[in-house]
């Protein structure tokens, strides 16, 4: 039985990435009607969300929809789930029309873009017109799916109040992508704490940098990537005089010797909504690559890590906090390798790519009674 991954969705990002490896794990037959559109700029700083930036990107994107409504009724045939991943709001709305005959609709948004751009990045003005352009668009994709799938509980709670059908909503943790797994023997540099993102709200970035002034040369920070927030961020680690070598950003196969080289990796620590019902890339990775990890607590953490057990939590925007949670793990290696080795267990038991082909089958079996006629025989044995 055949899925097909449609629209102008990011293909390169992770979310996308692991959805299509789990839907071909679970037994779909998985083909793509894409266009790339939005991969082409990685930083999406305000600019790229200014007037004049989206009336480009809205004519390419009109440009992209006829092209892929050609590209649909020329498919051998209509393949019975259509799904639409990451960046694919309006992706999904076309689907709902162009994408026929079909048995179900799934929208894997990752994100909406009321808590991106108003309530993280402050895009556009909470309150104000062009923020309830984006919750009426949110709303109206939303409803577009059949299936609505949330990264985390915390996340569908979120999406339901958004206006999400509760009974369309599914959860399924992303996991970590397969070059954290096996991880890669830990060969940790003293001292070497580690962050890499796009320093972005959600990352708290700021209490990062007010971390490694406190610890100075206790520490020694790597922070690998850029994004809107960088250079603001190089300014203020310059004010305090805070000790970190700043990168640019590395290919995604090459993030598994960065793990393997930190004493401490870094996951978020913004304070926001978003920040506490989300569980970044960054996070799986860690933990899948076995390597001792700080990040925020939440409810959404708590869904997929237990502080103390797999991680060290600390409260979003305490860089005193954040400080101590780092400072604990150099003093104490071993109980930083005790905390790595069994956030590697965790995540290679409970994320193990069968058990997340087995879910997201169950998700799609209860919410539209679909399955696929037989399960490969590598997704058991994964």
């Amino acid at each position: 039985m055949t899925a097909c991954l449609f629209g102008t969705y990011d293909r390169r990002h992770s979310a996308n990435r692991l959805l299509r490896l789990t839907l071909a794990r679970a037994g779909w037959d998985v083909v793509e009607c894409h266009e790339p559109l939005w991969e082409e700029t990685p930083s999406k700083g305000r600019r790229y969300f200014g007037a004049a930036s989206l009336a480009r990107l809205g004519v390419r994107w009109a440009a992209a929809v006829g092209r892929l409504g050609r590209r649909w009724p020329r498919m051998a045939s209509p393949p019975p789930l259509v799904v639409v991943g990451f960046g694919g709001q309006l992706d999904v709305l076309m689907a709902r029309r162009l994408c026929r005959p079909r048995i179900g609709l799934v929208f894997a948004p990752l994100v909406s873009l009321t808590e991106t751009l108003v309530e993280d990045r402050c895009v556009f003005p909470a309150g104000g017109l062009r923020a309830r352009a984006v919750a009426v668009l949110d709303r109206a994709t939303l409803r577009a799916a059949d299936v609505v799938l949330a990264d985390t509980a915390a996340h569908a709670d979120y999406l339901a109040d958004l206006g999400a059908p509760r009974a369309r909503l599914g959860v399924w943790h992303l996991g970590a992508e397969p070059e954290f797994q096996p991880a890669r023997p830990a060969n940790p540099v003293a001292g070497r704490v580690l962050f890499y993102g796009r320093h972005l709200p959600l990352h708290g970035i700021d209490t990062i940098v007010a971390a490694a002034a406190r610890l100075g040369a206790r520490a020694e920070f790597v922070v690998i990537g850029g994004g809107p927030e960088r250079a603001r961020a190089e300014a203020l680690a310059r004010e305090a005089r805070a000790r970190i070598a700043w990168r640019d950003e590395v290919p995604l196969d090459a993030l598994p010797d960065e793990l393997a080289r930190a004493a401490v990796v870094l996951g978020v620590f913004g304070a926001g909504r978003k920040a506490a019902m989300v569980v970044p890339n960054k996070v799986y990775q860690a933990a899948a690559a076995g390597r001792p990890l700080v990040t925020r607590d939440g409810p959404a953490l708590r869904e997929v890590l237990r502080p103390e057990e797999h991680c060290l939590a600390c409260p979003p925007g305490d860089p005193d906090a954040l400080a101590a949670a780092i400072g604990r793990l150099l003093d104490d290696p071993g109980l930083a390798e005790r905390l790595g080795a069994a956030a590697r267990a965790h995540v290679a038991t409970r994320f193990a790519p069968a058990r997340q082909a087995e879910r997201l089958g169950a998700v799609l079996a209860e919410r539209l009674a679909l399955a696929p006629t037989a399960l490969p025989a590598f997704a058991a044995d994964a």
